[in-house]
């Protein structure tokens, strides 16, 4: 009877080993292949915005990864021929590649602009696991510091930014204005000097500084066609304006009329919405701003939908004709996955959204987002949106409307 049994077991062993070979045989198959590459967009003759690039090919898939701190972008292969188009979920925008050997080339390609469209790309292969940073320096620019864009000029406007730096020399952070931030920055410093980019399929930002004394003074590199000094210095103390004081009413009466993406028009107040907790969000989905608030607020409207919150959104995009300006919006809910309902305002401009929304003194920024509880009032009206790139801030903001929605649901 041990015997037996002694025999059962080596027979299972046995059988084991063959199911397990046979599942390494078949993953053997589909084997995954991943390089990393330092990647540039030629932004001046003279001046390249740096940023990590990872390729993934297997038997089933094909994608391509770009990283901005926390912040990792997939784009999946759209067409494959000499060269290789890769989509950006949110945008417009897109990537043309082409691989040989240990490089690459290609285009970052914005077709909504007119001119400087398209931004030439470049990459040398790295190695299979991610570049890190190693750099010495005697410059620290870790903490906050009091910023000025424009600086010294008429149009001249302020910001904070918000860096951490390693012992390695890395530095993480983001600016923030008073109309939005400027989301996942990464970089480093070395010998006096500071670089600090993002690439996130809308922006391609490169902030150079070198530091004299106790000030930060550098170039803002916004794509190929803009670009504007700024200056800084070390204050733990300095604040800007609330969003929540930008905007304001200017009238009594809140109402508006836009046509769906079906070109139905849906009108303002409603018996829908009525008894109902309403956030208004006049967006674009060209705008990374408005798609870290919409992240946000589809976990929102997630959590309190059932509850009485409904949430609309207005959107003002880039192309002239209705058509296309509904069909940027059906992407944006197709590949985000927004759950509520995105109305088609026009094109995009802020006079046009301040002009549609003229019970407003105006709309300064996309986003813009009006809070209305279950009488019909507007309690609160946000400008412009600090996402995760900020920390703590984005962190702080989502406690604070989640209490507000809370609150609202309640009264």
């Amino acid at each position: 009877m041990q015997f037996r049994s002694i025999i059962y077991f080596i027979l299972f062993l046995f059988l084991f080993s063959c199911n397990h070979q046979q599942e390494e045989t078949s993953e053997d198959k589909d084997v995954i292949t991943k390089k990393y590459w330092n990647a540039h967009l030629q932004l001046t003759e003279n001046i390249q915005l740096p940023f990590t690039l990872s390729t993934t090919e297997s038997k089933n898939d094909t994608f391509i990864e770009i990283y901005n701190d926390e912040e990792v972008i997939k784009l999946n292969v759209v067409y494959s021929n000499d060269s290789t188009r890769y989509d950006f979920d949110a945008y417009s925008n897109y990537l043309i590649l082409k691989k040989s050997d240990n490089k690459i080339n290609g285009y970052f390609v914005q077709p909504d602009r007119t001119s400087h469209n398209r931004i030439p790309l470049t990459g040398e292969y790295y190695g299979d696991d991610k570049p890190e940073v190693h750099s010495v320096s005697d410059l620290s620019v870790d903490g906050k510091w009091k910023v000025f864009f424009n600086a010294n000029k008429e149009n001249q406007y302020p910001a904070i930014g918000e860096f951490n730096q390693t012992k390695q020399g890395r530095v993480t952070g983001t600016f923030m204005t008073e109309t939005g931030d400027y989301r996942f920055l990464d970089g480093y410093v070395e010998n006096n000097q500071l670089l600090l980019s993002t690439f996130d399929g809308s922006h391609a930002f490169l902030f150079t500084a070198d530091l004299n004394k106790d000030t930060l003074s550098g170039m803002f590199y916004s794509g190929r066609h803009w670009s504007t000094n700024w200056i800084g210095v070390e204050n733990d103390t300095f604040s800007l304006t609330s969003p929540n004081e930008l905007t304001y009413l200017v009238k009594d009466s809140f109402q508006f009329e836009f046509p769906t993406v079906e070109n139905n028009l849906y009108a303002y107040p409603n018996n829908e919405l009525k008894e109902k907790v309403t956030i208004i969000q006049i967006l674009g989905t060209w705008c990374p701003n408005c798609m870290d608030e919409t992240s946000f607020y589809k976990d929102l409207y997630n959590k309190y939908n059932s509850k009485g919150l409904e949430i609309i959104g207005v959107a003002y995009e880039y192309p002239s004709e209705f058509k296309d300006q509904a069909e940027r919006v059906k992407s944006y809910i197709k590949n985000l996955g927004v759950p509520y309902s995105i109305l088609v305002g026009g094109k995009a401009s802020k006079s046009k959204a301040s002009t549609d929304f003229n019970m407003l003194n105006e709309i300064s920024s996309f986003p813009t987002s009006i809070f209305i509880n279950k009488k019909g009032e507007i309690v609160k009206i946000h400008t412009g949106f600090n996402g995760p790139g900020t920390g703590e801030v984005y962190s702080e903001y989502v406690r604070k409307t989640n209490s507000l929605i809370h609150k609202l649901l309640n009264e």
